[in-house]
């Protein structure tokens, strides 16, 4: 139970700070700050399987930019064991982690680290980094990111070909600039 009012409270401050951080990024007076309430129920929200060659990794959004006024994305994903993106740059977005379940590794900047479940990374813009499921079953990741809008690439790259990932990465301001973890 404190774990969990841990993570709650640990989310709540992440969300309310970014959300700050987001706010900052628009005009006041536009339809871009109409922001209505959100409940994401299990099994209610848009579910995509990866690109080729992580297809079994899932990844659900629970709050797009759409349904927070741009302010942030909130997304879940179940990784594959061995799974895990290449290591990479988000040029725009603040990004935050936190391990649900499973194994993993992480890296970020320069620091490499097996991390426990319960475990909250924090992901400044053009900071390289990346994580792999190091464990044998598939495991839990909470994101987010602010602003929002980089959550709506998993939807239109479920199953695509290096090329057009690659393609979708760049549209979405994420650069690849390292190999995965081995």
């Amino acid at each position: 139970m404190r774990d969990h009012t841990l993570f709650f409270g640990m989310l709540y401050g992440a969300v309310f700070t970014l959300g700050h951080v987001a706010t900052a990024q628009t005009k006041p007076g536009t339809e871009n700050e109409i922001v209505k309430p959100l409940i994401a129920v299990p099994g209610s929200v848009p579910r995509y399987t990866g690109q080729q060659g992580r297809e079994a990794d899932i990844t659900e959004l629970l709050a797009t930019s759409a349904q927070t006024a741009g302010k942030l994305g909130i997304f879940r994903q179940t990784i594959a064991p061995g799974s895990g993106p290449p290591t990479h740059l988000h040029q725009l977005e603040i990004e935050f982690v936190y391990v649900v379940s499973g194994q993993f590794k992480f890296k970020v900047g320069d620091r490499v680290l097996r991390v426990p479940v319960g475990t909250f990374v924090f992901v400044p813009p053009n900071t390289a980094h990346t994580f792999k499921n190091i464990g044998t079953y598939p495991g839990v990741l909470l994101f987010g990111v602010t602003p929002g809008g980089f959550e709506k690439m998993f939807a239109e790259r479920q199953g695509v070909d290096a090329d057009t990932n690659k393609r979708l990465m760049e549209k979405y301001h994420m650069q690849v600039v390292g190999p995965p973890l081995p």
